[in-house]
């Protein structure tokens, strides 16, 4: 039987602005006792910077408080029980506007193609100009928010949820592995992959490991699973260039990406692989130099609905893309 909105929702205390939810921050255990003002500073340094507003007076003024929506002092003694709330200072974002083109939409979903080089969500430098806040600003939609990750390099299609108490039962669906997606990605390189894949699929299951703090993921024996399965859809000799489909039975951190690179087919565009050497120097890796956005779309996700129990079909080619063979 389909899931219904059984989860509570609690709605934040404070209202967004301009399509942006207040930050939410939780005293870790060495916070607990020391003054909120001075955690915050040490959190987030932006908060002291000259070119932003004053933030004693920003506490003076009521504009950081608690889950209840009462008001902070800046000299308080920060409390595992008691949130803390502000908007974040935002530098100049100056960009342009992007058509997000709308793939479906009902009163549970929206599904857009999220164009490449776009993040998701708000995070870094793009705040104002990603997916998410841009999509709520322009549809009047502040509950709207991702089921799913896709990465800021990656095209394609993007899953939203409408409805806050229907979130975790889509979420679900991604963590128990019960949505089928289909990627499709430009490749270069040649080699005994190549001509494998040109006399039919082929899987790839080679173990990932991606550590905190490391940019890149890595193929290791003893890291989690992860299998992709490949296939040929056009070879241009000329550029030697090679469409492919590609199938994610895992969903590791940059699993398609990874897999291609080790077994000498990179996506044509990628800046992270293969992983550059580290620099004798100082041992540390610089993305590569690349001319052209990463050459990799989502255009195919498929599932049964957790709330409607309907089968939903997704699917969206890009223009970059001929279409399917």
């Amino acid at each position: 039987m389909p899931a219904r909105r059984t989860k509570r929702f609690a709605r934040p205390p404070l209202p967004q602005r301009a399509g942006l939810d207040a930050v939410r921050v939780v005293a870790a255990p060495h916070e607990v006792g020391r003054p909120v003002g001075e955690v915050l500073l040490e959190r987030f340094p932006a908060l002291g910077s000259p070119e932003a507003r004053d933030l004693g007076a920003r506490f003076a003024e009521g504009e950081v408080v608690d889950q209840h929506g009462a008001a902070w002092s800046a000299q308080e003694p920060m409390a595992r029980a008691r949130e803390v709330f502000f908007h974040r200072e935002l530098a100049p974002e100056p960009f342009e506007p992007a058509e997000i083109p709308i793939v479906y939409e009902d009163e549970h979903l929206l599904v857009v193609a999220k164009p490449r080089t776009m993040a998701s969500i708000p995070r870094g430098e793009h705040i104002r100009r990603s997916a998410l806040v841009r999509l709520r600003v322009a549809h009047g939609l502040p509950d709207l928010s991702p089921i799913h990750r896709l990465d800021k390099q990656t095209g394609g299609i993007l899953v939203l949820s409408k409805i806050p108490q229907e979130r975790g039962a889509y979420q679900q669906l991604f963590s128990r592995g019960e949505v089928h997606k289909r990627y499709v990605a430009w490749v270069s390189g040649e080699g005994p992959t190549l001509a494998e894949l040109e006399r039919g699929p082929i899987e790839i299951r080679e173990p990932i490991v991606k550590r905190h703090g490391d940019l890149w993921a890595h193929i290791d024996p003893h890291g989690k699973e992860a299998w992709t399965s490949v296939r040929m859809m056009r070879r241009e000799a000329e550029s030697r260039r090679s469409l492919v489909s590609l199938v994610p039975h895992t969903g590791r951190t940059h699993q398609l990406r990874v897999h291609l690179a080790h077994v000498g087919l990179p996506i044509v565009g990628d800046e992270l692989y293969p992983a550059p050497a580290p620099d004798p120097a100082t041992g540390e890796r610089s993305r590569r130099d690349v001319s052209e956005p990463l050459a990799l779309w989502s255009v195919l996700m498929a599932f049964t609905d957790p709330v409607t129990g309907k089968e939903r079909r997704f699917e969206w080619w890009p223009p970059e893309v001929p279409g399917d063979d």
